[in-house]
């Protein structure tokens, strides 16, 4: 990974700053379609100018599977989700933006974000304890069960992870550059062609977009910085005191979008739709063979798993592929266009798939290393108060409430079959390392009857933004 020199950083932060002051938020709710324009008689260029601001915060129980006595089944046993953690993250974050129109309804963007400080914390849940937590009284190795002694119960617990803990991240994230063209503007055209509509026929505003999230260089954001416990041990992992971690993870991210709109009296109905397609940058995006001490024993030494080219890759950053669905509307309550005045409640909800990844999950920071989660579901309400001062003057305030789908947060594969007979070899802790075993499966919370779950997650924030318009 290039590490950038003092000057190299100075010069980043400060081009981040230029940047910052002229630059404004990604979504903009009621007037998605909105595109600055150019090269009209009376508006020769157009040029946005945005800053807002969000308070978001998510709070989510981890339950943990546990092999139990079934009371309803003598003599037989079941895995059950008992509780073991109560997560929360915290973000306060400024974006900025800046849009110039290019051509009719064809602009340039670019935006930064600037995070005041991305907090996560984890601590026991109610009912929970260091008494009775599966967590802080694990007898299983992180290797498997196969060296002596290496599961007994009889000899000193293994905690798995430091509760309670924290984290904090911020500073300046990855900027977005983009396009937005309007093919059709319903406030252009009053109908459609006649060729191919009725004359008088309604018309939407439908935009096209395509951002990319360029990486900056910088330190790779480090989820081992925070105190992890090196398995075996009742060692937390070397750490600096007061470290606030970045936000760079070295990816590049492709998100292409389209939006429609149309009003209809005082109703202006919304939809669009986002993908986003990460592309983590190999050798330079967080590598979990990077702290092997903190992994089973196939990935350790000069000859360990995560030394040979048939692991290379499969151990690092992998983002989630994403796709959003939004749909809302704007309700006009007064509005002067001569004056260029307007006046609107903003309602819509925010539908966000997310693929199974090896991310920066809830229990990263705890366990000092990306764990593999499973396919979910966001879906965000939100309600604002749009207003047009002035032709120049925009601003909106608003509040959301939403969900996560429960997911599990460990459930990495155990290996991969190499030598094509078909089945894979483990060593699970024995003596012969096997080269099947993935190096970053963790046999106490991996293998199902084990592992992590998030269950529903609160979602819940206010933002506010304003735009100076030219």
């Amino acid at each position: 990974m290039i590490q950038p020199t003092a000057r190299a950083e100075t010069f980043i932060a400060a081009l981040a700053i230029a940047l910052g002051v002229l630059l404004a938020p990604a979504a903009r709710a009621a007037h998605a379609t909105d595109v600055a324009d150019a090269q009209d008689p009376d508006h020769p260029i157009e040029v946005d100018l945005d800053v807002g601001y969000t308070h978001l915060r998510h709070d989510t129980k981890i339950t943990r599977e546990n092999l139990q006595a079934d009371p309803a089944n003598p003599g037989s046993k079941g895995i059950v989700l008992v509780d073991e953690l109560q997560h929360r993250e915290v973000d306060d974050q400024m974006s900025f933006r800046l849009a110039v129109g290019l051509y009719h309804d064809l602009e340039l963007h670019i935006i930064a974000p600037y995070s005041f400080g991305d907090t996560q914390s984890w601590d026991y849940t109610g009912g929970t304890s260091a008494a009775n937590s599966t967590l802080a009284n694990n007898h299983l190795n992180i290797s498997g069960c196969n060296g002596i002694n290496a599961c007994s119960t009889s000899a000193a617990p293994q905690p798995i992870l430091g509760v309670p803990g924290s984290s904090k991240r911020g500073g300046f994230g990855d900027p977005t550059i983009g396009v937005a063209w309007g093919p059709v503007n319903e406030e252009r055209e009053e109908h459609l062609k006649t060729e191919l509509f009725p004359t008088g026929h309604p018309v939407a505003t439908w935009v096209l977009g395509f951002d990319y999230t360029l990486p900056l260089p910088g330190d790779t954001d480090d989820p081992t910085r925070f105190g992890a416990i090196i398995p075996g041990t009742t060692n937390s992992i070397a750490t600096t005191a007061g470290y606030s971690g970045t936000l760079f993870r070295h990816a590049h991210i492709f998100s292409p979008w389209t939006a429609f709109s149309i009003r209809y009296k005082v109703v202006n109905p919304y939809v669009s739709v986002r993908a986003n397609l990460p592309y983590a940058i190999n050798g330079s995006a967080w590598d979990n063979c990077t702290h092997a001490e903190l992994l089973s024993d196939v990935a350790q030494g000069p000859t360990g798993n995560c030394t040979l080219a048939a692991w290379k890759g499969e151990t690092s950053y992998k983002p989630a592929f994403t796709g959003e669905f939004k749909v809302g509307s704007e309700f006009v309550v007064a509005e002067d266009p001569a004056a260029g005045r307007k006046f609107a409640i903003d309602l819509n909800a925010l539908m966000t798939w997310f693929s199974p990844s090896r991310d920066y999950s809830m229990v990263s920071d705890a366990l000092g290393k990306l764990t593999y989660e499973d396919e979910h579901i966001t879906t965000v309400g939100t309600l604002g108060i749009y207003g047009r001062a002035a032709k120049w003057l925009h601003f909106r305030v608003s509040g959301s409430l939403g969900f996560d789908t429960p997911h599990f947060l460990t459930d990495e594969n155990i290996g991969k079959d190499l030598n094509g007979d078909g089945s894979i070899l483990i060593s699970a802790g024995g003596p012969n390392k096997s080269q099947e075993q993935s190096p970053i499966y963790d046999f106490r919370l991996d293998q199902v009857g084990r592992r992590l779950r998030a269950e529903l997650t609160v979602i819940w924030g206010v933002s506010g933004f304003i735009s100076l318009n030219f």
